[in-house]
């Protein structure tokens, strides 16, 4: 039995495993399922909004068993504006980061890169932070979201698995 404040269902990875999927299983093993409400192979993705702040300050320890440098979550979609104002900073879209991922020759979702920049569009600087946001192609679940209750069409709309990375630069010598 938990004590008061020990949380009941850690995700945990078995020694020697690391969460690094490649896109088409993120969406369709991972964000597919979260939004049918299927068991996860791994419940190891958090959640929380990730465009309400900049990268350094979201809840980066929640997300464990990752690679170093790269935490995933799941989040709302961000918005189609190209620009994510925050305060202190802001997303853009990196045009050169965007494309259909593909799973058994079928189109099952798509990606579009963010990158993170301090200061104020469109003079800011580039920081090392970049968000991968992941979605499920609405197209490939249309019979399913014939079937389905609101809210879940609601959530193919709408939740999104990001990947958060930090490139660190080279050391300069």
């Amino acid at each position: 039995m938990a004590s008061a404040g020990q949380a009941l269902n850690v995700p945990v990875l078995l020694a020697g495993y690391r969460f690094s999927p490649h896109n088409d299983d993120l969406i369709v093993y991972y964000l597919k399922r979260k939004i049918l409400g299927q068991q996860l192979p791994a419940d190891v993705i958090p959640t929380t909004d990730v465009y309400a702040s900049s990268p350094d300050k979201l809840p980066l320890d929640d997300f464990k068993g990752g690679v170093p440098n790269e935490w995933f979550f799941f989040s709302t979609r961000s918005k189609d504006d190209n620009i994510i104002a925050l305060d202190g900073g802001y997303y853009a879209i990196d045009p050169e980061g965007a494309g259909p991922i593909t799973w058994e020759g079928k189109v099952v979702g798509y990606v579009k890169t963010l990158n993170f920049y301090q200061g104020s569009s469109p003079n800011g600087i580039e920081t090392e932070w970049m968000v991968e946001e992941f979605r499920v192609n609405p197209e490939k679940y249309t019979s399913i979201r014939l079937m389905m209750l609101y809210i879940v069409n609601v959530q193919i709309e709408n939740l999104v698995a990001c990947k958060i990375s930090r490139v660190q630069p080279e050391p300069e010598w």
